[in-house]
């Protein structure tokens, strides 16, 4: 049996505020995707950032270890120098939007977080100004995930410069 009218309401508030939290909690899963695949683009950026670096030194390195003069090299080598020293800047720019865009989505789960729990606490008190807040931080939590994507976005757009510029190098070689 339900018992009183009383018990019906709390129990029936307590399913609501359960169906609330469904749109937060859908947003944390997708916020936490997303920093999944975004945290997988960081490390082969990442990667790629210290194989060209380590590529550069390598290039610049004489027999005894010492430090080559990029202009003492053979021209090969300092074309592929002059490549490394423009990709370089546009890759470090590329994992910097990334980084940002994965803060952004983690800012924007712990902002989900709370309207999860402020979604509860209002249903505690039975205070419709804590539910308020909690919808003020469903709000803000998709409006910083959006943020986070923007920034993810403009990444990928820039993503194929640095590719680009390497393939059109190594196509006016010889063509001189």
């Amino acid at each position: 049996m339900l018992g009183t009218g009383q018990d019906q309401r709390v129990k029936l508030t307590a399913i609501d505020a359960i169906s609330a939290m469904v749109a937060p909690v859908v947003l944390i899963t997708t916020g936490s995707l997303l920093t999944n695949g975004l945290l997988n683009v960081y490390a082969e950026i990442n990667d790629r950032l210290r194989e060209m670096t380590r590529e550069r030194l390598s290039i610049l390195s004489g027999d005894q270890g010492e430090l080559l003069d990029a202009a003492s090299l053979p021209p090969v080598r300092r074309e592929r120098i002059t490549e490394i020293d423009y990709q370089l800047p546009m890759l470090t720019c590329r994992h910097r939007w990334l980084r940002d865009a994965v803060l952004w989505v983690y800012a924007s789960i712990g902002l989900l977080g709370l309207s999860v729990i402020g979604i509860a606490a209002a249903v505690a008190a039975d205070v419709e100004s804590v539910g308020l807040v909690a919808l003020g931080f469903v709000a803000a939590g998709t409006v910083v995930m959006l943020v986070g994507l923007g920034l993810a976005a403009r990444s990928l757009a820039a993503s194929s410069d640095a590719i680009s510029y390497e393939i059109r190098r190594a196509l006016t070689l010889g063509n001189r």
